[in-house]
C-alpha cells in the first residue's frame, strides 16, 4: 500500500495539471472564441485519444469517408490555421484571407476547389468550414507543448502524422480523378509537410507541391505568386 503522502502528492499534482490545462484552454479561446473547449488538444497524446474516443472527431471522420469533392480543373490542399472558422469573406485567419483574395484577384473561383489538411480532422472541404468541429491542435506543435511545460510524446506525434496521412490517402483515393490537377501548399518545415509526405509514402498520387520558408500569413503577394504559377501550370 502506497504511503498516504504519495496519494496526497499525486492528487495535488493532478489538480495542478488540470488547473494549468484550463488556463491554457482559456487562453486559446480568448484568442479564438470559436474553439470548442472540449476539442482543445494540447499534446499529441490528447489528439490520439480524440481519434479513438471523441465522438465529434470520430463522427467527422465517418462523414469524410463518404465525401466526394466538386469536379474542378484544380484541386488545392492547404494547411489549417489556428484562427477559425476559415469562411470565405469573413475569416480572421490571415492565411485564408490571403488565399481567398489571391483566388478572387486571379479570377480562379470557378476553376478551383479548396481542401484543408488538418492533423485532427484529416481533410476539411471548404463547404464544411462553417460546421466542422472547431478544434485546437496546438498539441501537434512541439514548441507549444514544451513552452507550456506539458508532456511531448514523440511516438504519439508520429502516430498523429500517420493517422492524418491515412485520412489524406483515403480522401485522394476517392477524389483524385475528380480534379484535373492537384496542388498542395505548405510551409517548410511544418506538420502539414510531414502529413503530406507520409501520405505520399503510403500511396503516391500526382500532386504538385508549392512550399514556402515564410509563414503563409505574412505575404499576400507571396500567396498570389503561388496561385499565378498554379493557374499557368
Amino acid at each position: 500500500m502506497a504511503p498516504v503522502w504519495e496519494d496526497t502528492y499525486d492528487t495535488a499534482q493532478k489538480k495542478t495539471e488540470d488547473t494549468r490545462r484550463k488556463m491554457f484552454i482559456d487562453a486559446v479561446r480568448e484568442k479564438v472564441p470559436a474553439i470548442d473547449p472540449s476539442l482543445a488538444f494540447l499534446t499529441p497524446t490528447e489528439i490520439i485519444q480524440a481519434f479513438r474516443d471523441n465522438d465529434s472527431i470520430r463522427e467527422y471522420h465517418e462523414r469524410l469517408s463518404g465525401y466526394l469533392c466538386p469536379e474542378k480543373e484544380i484541386g488545392i490542399l492547404f494547411p489549417d490555421a489556428d484562427r477559425k472558422p476559415w469562411t470565405r469573406g469573413s475569416t480572421s485567419a490571415l492565411t485564408y484571407r490571403n488565399l481567398f483574395t489571391s483566388i478572387k484577384n486571379l479570377k480562379l473561383d470557378d476553376r478551383v476547389c479548396i481542401h484543408t489538411i488538418s492533423p485532427v480532422l484529416g481533410v476539411v472541404p471548404e463547404e464544411w468550414y462553417d460546421d466542422m468541429p472547431m478544434y485546437d491542435s496546438s498539441g501537434s506543435q512541439s514548441f507549444m507543448v514544451r513552452r507550456r511545460g506539458l508532456s511531448w510524446n514523440v511516438d504519439d506525434f508520429k502516430d498523429v502524422i500517420s493517422r492524418s496521412a491515412d485520412l489524406l490517402v483515403e480522401f485522394l483515393s476517392r477524389n483524385h480523378e475528380r480534379c484535373g490537377k492537384w496542388h498542395v501548399i505548405y510551409r517548410v518545415p511544418s506538420v502539414h509537410e510531414r502529413i503530406f509526405q507520409k501520405a505520399m509514402e503510403k500511396q503516391p498520387f500526382a500532386v504538385w507541391p508549392h512550399t514556402s520558408r515564410k509563414s503563409l500569413a505574412d505575404s499576400y503577394l507571396g500567396m498570389k505568386a503561388i496561385f499565378k504559377e498554379i493557374s499557368e501550370g
